[in-house]
């Protein structure tokens, strides 16, 4: 069974974004990858659990507020 593609450019970018379910893996413009681990569902932000950070190894394991222009895609 393929996996869900996530589309977050073009006309429907930001309500795809809005929907996001948790559990989800992104992948950050900075290179990090993170779960997301809560969605307000205002299009705006997403709480994600850091699972690798490239510029910061302490940071694998914490939550962060991180707002839609910060997410490259969905893996």
């Amino acid at each position: 069974m393929a996996s869900k593609k996530y589309n977050l450019s073009g006309a429907d970018g930001a309500s795809t974004f809005l929907s996001l379910p948790l559990g989800l893996t992104i992948q950050l413009v900075n290179g990090a990858r993170a779960e997301i681990v809560g969605n307000p569902h205002d299009g705006a932000f997403l709480l994600v659990r850091y699972v690798e950070h490239p510029d910061d190894a302490s940071k694998v394991g914490e939550e962060e507020l991180v707002f839609f222009n910060e997410v490259k895609e969905v893996e």
